[in-house]
């Protein structure tokens, strides 16, 4: 609560302040920082109350008697609700990131969601890495859309922000570079940046690979696309596609080299270094590789190998930018990836009112591995 004025300062407006030299100035009541408003008095109050009005939400008595909910009572609702396109409830990546962006608005949560304007998204916005705001605006569109469409706010004030434009510094991988990496990664690394080049899969897609997925002849692949993967420059839908990709000769000795001694229903998997079979609460078995741990290790991969002395930091080339080179590949031979990578125009995948059945978008292998096989 804030301090009481003291008498000399009772004519004041809430967060005017006499300043140095006989001036004025006014404190942001959501920054907290001092604002020079000047020598005149009547000048400051009168843009004092002005910014009250714009910046102060009226939550007060109004708000508890209309009954309106605040912000961080409704996010949390919204999250808790949110469902992919194809119904499913949303991953534990995507809910981590979700959960990421509202922390950056808790200072909103005890506000009434009709008093958050176009100037409070603005200034939140424009204090965040152009990547964060992109994905805090991408979620606040969706907030507000489903605020407006309960008849709680008219507008949405952050689809009338502009979007930050992010600066791609991470490069991409080339042939020879992958190559380099590719021989100093363990096993599973290495299997794993086969199945990428060959199928142009997401690294979360190739880890939730298992091998009771292949049926008929066909890899079955319920890609997980999200649209806030911040490594993710392609995808702009959110939702999952359903690709059955057809294993030809090529990916079949690739399977092969993925089946050893170690019974796991995953076609990528590994025995965690210290302890085998001891049960970790956070995954399906205890073979099943995490997705960070992938970022990880490729990351230690790049580096042992030095593949791109002249890059460093971000610049970097990721597991994921394995995808970019093998759709550059499939296209330089002739090939669309198109289905292949769950990049279609046009809806790939309909789930039918009645039986909710899923339509598998059959795609093939275009490529041949670029590697010397092992």
């Amino acid at each position: 609560m804030a301090r009481p004025r003291t008498r000399k300062n009772k004519d004041l407006p809430p967060n005017l302040y006499r300043g140095g030299n006989n001036t004025w100035r006014y404190r942001h009541p959501l920054t907290g920082k001092y604002h020079g408003m000047g020598p005149d008095k009547a000048k400051a109050i009168n843009a004092a109350r002005k910014l009250n009005d714009l910046l102060i939400p009226a939550t007060d008595l109004v708000s508890i008697v209309i009954g309106e909910v605040n912000f961080g009572e409704f996010s949390q609702k919204f999250l808790a609700e949110k469902r992919r396109k194809d119904g499913r409830p949303l991953s534990e990546n995507s809910l981590r990131t979700y959960r990421h962006s509202l922390n950056r608005c808790a200072v909103w949560d005890q506000l009434a969601l009709s008093s958050i304007n176009l100037l409070m998204v603005n200034k939140l916005l424009d204090s965040l890495p152009a990547s964060t705001s992109i994905e805090t605006r991408s979620l606040l569109r969706q907030i507000f859309d489903l605020a407006i469409s309960k008849g709680l706010v008219v507008d949405n004030p952050a689809a009338q922000t502009i979007k930050r434009h992010r600066i791609k510094q991470r490069k991409r991988h080339t042939l020879e570079g992958l190559d380099a990496i590719r021989n100093v990664s363990p096993q599973w690394l290495k299997n794993a940046i086969d199945i990428a080049m060959l199928t142009t899969q997401r690294r979360i897609d190739i880890i939730n690979m298992k091998w009771s997925d292949i049926k008929e002849g066909f890899l079955h692949v319920a890609q997980e696309k999200t649209t806030d993967d911040p490594e993710d420059s392609f995808d702009i839908l959110e939702g999952a596609g359903y690709v059955r990709i057809k294993i030809n000769d090529e990916l079949q000795r690739v399977l092969n080299r993925c089946k050893d001694n170690v019974v796991s229903p995953y076609i990528i998997h590994r025995v965690p270094k210290g302890k085998t079979k001891n049960r970790d609460q956070t995954k399906e078995h205890w073979t099943q590789v995490e997705a960070q741990y992938v970022s990880r290790e490729f990351l230690k991969a790049v580096k042992l190998s030095n593949a791109y002395p002249e890059l460093n930091g971000r610049q970097l080339p990721s597991f994921h930018e394995i995808r970019a080179l093998s759709i550059h590949l499939h296209k330089k031979a002739g090939k669309s990836a198109q289905t292949l990578a769950g990049h279609a125009t046009e809806k790939m995948t309909e789930v039918y009112a009645s039986g909710h059945e899923i339509i598998w978008n059959d795609a093939d292998v275009g490529i041949d591995l670029p590697f010397k096989m092992d």
